[in-house]
């Protein structure tokens, strides 16, 4: 009889791997946005009063491909099936928040530049 309670106390080694299994699962689910990648701009916007056309058409470009990758990353974040949580939110409005930043900085110095050429 003792050796019959000891056997329906241990986990079967099924029993423990569904165990492991759920855990991976909660851990990949339960982190919104974990598996998207989260865009960054790294360059610095050239000055438009003093830019060249080339500075300014390569400025152009990375605004362009951040851009898309902030997009990306929010339609990435949708397909999580998360949109209805707080960290969702927060990283949908701080990436949109980002992109508005580098778009507007860009166009104030484009402004610049062409007032200047």
């Amino acid at each position: 009889m003792t050796n019959e309670i000891l056997a329906q106390d241990k986990p079967s080694r099924s029993r423990a791997g569904r165990r492991s299994l759920m855990a991976l699962a909660l851990c990949l689910f339960a982190a919104p946005g974990m598996a998207c990648d989260e865009p960054s701009f790294d360059i610095e916007i050239p000055d438009g009063k003093t830019a060249s056309e080339s500075e300014m058409a390569q400025a152009q470009q990375a605004v362009k491909a951040y851009v898309s990758a902030g997009e990306a990353f929010i339609a990435c974040l949708e397909d999580s099936g998360s949109t209805g949580s707080p960290a969702y939110t927060r990283k949908r409005n701080d990436t949109i928040d980002g992109m508005e930043k580098v778009a507007a900085s860009f166009n104030r110095q484009l402004r610049y530049f062409r007032k200047n050429s």
